[in-house]
């Protein structure tokens, strides 16, 4: 049995569903969940996205969102109970009993020492969008993995759905790395190659990759478990490295038939 932390944001689409696939694996104890909401998360961008995909689109997102948002309340009500993919992450902690924490900041003295009381073999990473200190990185015995939806050291950074298919890319990936104290930096512990060239929008993307990342996210667990692991070097000089793109390479992008959406 590993006795694992979560460390992710939150998010009304998939990570809620890939968190709820590993609370429910037997060998796999989950002590506490962690909510990041860091100036880098996804939801914190919406300014970026509204002035780069223009109204249209941003109102197709938001509706997606509200809608997602509706169901979640139902489903709070619930328990977690209602049947489908849940649209919470804070629902899925209610529903197994894990705790709950909603955080600005990870690394503080506090936090390392909360998650040194909790005794954790691994701490699972699921996009949380802040680099781990050192301090953070020694507190599990097995260390700290991260699920990032490229093929890495491809498209390392921020915003792979985006950039992959700026680029033309019909082909991605999904990685689950150790971590260090560099951005999608670790060593490689498992990658599946993932074709996308039926994928028209940056959400197809994301829902497709993490989606199937998730499963590959439980089967390193599983593989760290039985002490089957063979981490493979994560050459970065070979690969490439975005952050987020700007307002302008999202006019761009739209432009040439992308869409968030």
């Amino acid at each position: 049995m590993l006795k694992i932390a979560i460390i992710t944001q939150e998010d009304a689409f998939v990570i809620p569903r890939n968190v709820e696939m590993l609370l429910k694996q037997n060998d796999i104890e989950a002590v506490v969940i962690y909510s990041l909401n860091a100036k880098g998360s996804f939801k914190n961008k919406y300014v970026l996205f509204l002035k780069g995909f223009g109204f249209g689109q941003s109102v197709k997102m938001g509706i997606k969102i509200i809608v997602a948002k509706l169901y979640n309340i139902c489903d709070r009500i619930c328990c977690g109970y209602l049947p489908g993919n849940k649209s919470s992450i804070k629902t899925v902690a209610l529903k197994y009993r894990i705790p709950y924490r909603e955080i600005k900041q990870l690394n503080t003295q506090q936090f390392y020492d909360d998650l040194k009381s909790l005794d954790l073999d691994l701490i699972v990473s699921f996009s949380a969008p802040c680099i781990f200190s050192p301090e953070l990185l020694k507190i599990p015995r097995n260390g700290c993995i991260n699920l990032h939806c490229s093929l890495l050291p491809n498209y390392a950074g921020v915003l792979p759905s985006f950039w992959t298919l700026y680029h033309g890319e019909r082909e991605t990936g999904a990685t689950v790395h150790f971590m260090d104290d560099k951005i999608d930096n670790g060593k490689i512990l498992s990658q599946i190659k993932i074709d996308i060239s039926d994928c028209h929008s940056m959400f197809q993307v994301i829902w497709k990759t993490k989606k199937i990342g998730g499963q590959l996210m439980i089967d390193v667990i599983e593989q760290i478990r039985n002490g089957n692991i063979d981490p493979k070097p994560n050459d970065v000089s070979l690969g490439s490295y975005f952050t987020w793109p700007t307002i302008e390479q999202i006019r761009e992008f739209r432009k040439h038939g992308g869409r968030l959406i």
